[in-house]
């Protein structure tokens, strides 16, 4: 099961239902610390966690955010124009722009753990996107 829940930790991490934590950073302060908070109730409710870099513009975003999260298996996703388009429109990214290097990366990501349910396991995770 794949639950999208609020910015910091829902309660089925916490009750330590979950395998696997896709913990989304971007590289600000306080998405930094929702991230920070949401690992270290994952990896104490004994769940793998995948660190999921998003709006990255730059090589020094993925690092503030690796150097703040520590030794995580991460994926970066980059800002992409047309996902914020897709938002504005209210559309799925994938509609507006399949071939984007946002929605590459984000459909890479989804089929990766669609094929093999838990990403984190083989140590790596090719996403498409700029590393």
């Amino acid at each position: 099961m794949i639950c999208d829940l609020e910015a910091g930790v829902g309660s089925v991490v916490r009750a330590g239902q979950a395998d696997l934590v896709l913990a989304v950073a971007e590289p600000s302060v306080k998405s930094i610390d929702v991230a920070k908070r949401a690992i270290a109730s994952a990896t104490h409710n004994g769940a793998d966690v995948l660190i999921v870099a998003n709006r990255i513009r730059e090589d020094a975003d993925v690092e503030k955010i690796r150097e703040a999260l520590g030794d995580h298996e991460l994926v970066t996703i980059p800002d992409d124009p047309a996902i914020s388009r897709a938002d504005q429109e209210g559309r799925a990214p994938i509609d507006v722009d399949p071939d984007s290097p946002g929605v590459r990366a984000i459909t890479a990501l989804a089929e990766r753990l669609a094929a093999n349910g838990h990403p984190v396991t083989d140590g790596h995770l090719a996403t498409g996107a700029p590393s």
